[in-house]
């Protein structure tokens, strides 16, 4: 095995780091169910500020002293930049701080560039989609066939008809 390949790419380091960020932000959903919500009917816009305020608040709970400034900027944009949170952007819900009071409005400008931004987002991935080559026929699983309704239902017809007719 050569030196390179035993070593984790950056790709690997960064997803990694991803994942963790990823599980960062499960951690904080459960901590603050009020602010950090997966339900995307649910999600309001973070406060302004939010991430100093996290952190402090997190300095003090022993169960979060570890975790890396960088984790928690992470999982903030992981979050932010979810097409569910631009949407809330763009509807203009209010603005929540950790404890789920209302921290204040979004900004037609902020709504503004979050439409940009869920617009751009949306294009890369159909432009993703149109690229994705698809696989050769030769390499396609087949599809599973299944035998054709009409012949069985017609069958058990004729057997009820049969059976009732003998009477």
């Amino acid at each position: 095995m050569t030196e390179t390949s035993a070593t984790p790419s950056a790709v690997d380091k960064k997803r990694a780091r991803a994942a963790q960020a990823r599980a960062l932000l499960e951690r904080l959903a459960a901590r603050y169910p009020d602010c950090f919500t997966r339900n995307a009917e649910k999600i309001r816009p973070l406060a302004i500020g939010i991430q100093q305020k996290l952190r402090a608040e997190l300095a003090e709970d022993p169960e979060f002293q570890d975790v890396p400034g960088w984790q928690i900027r992470q999982a903030l944009a992981i979050y932010t930049r979810s097409l569910s949170y631009l949407k809330a952007l763009i509807e203009g819900r209010p603005r929540v701080n950790l404890d789920g009071s209302t921290a204040g409005e979004v900004t037609a400008q902020e709504q503004a560039h979050a439409q940009a931004r869920f617009d751009e987002i949306n294009a890369i991935r159909a432009a993703r989609r149109v690229q994705q080559p698809k696989r050769p026929a030769a390499r396609r699983k087949p599809a599973a066939k299944r035998p054709a309704r009409k012949e069985p239902s017609q069958r058990k017809l004729e057997q009820l008809a049969a059976k009732f007719s003998r009477r």
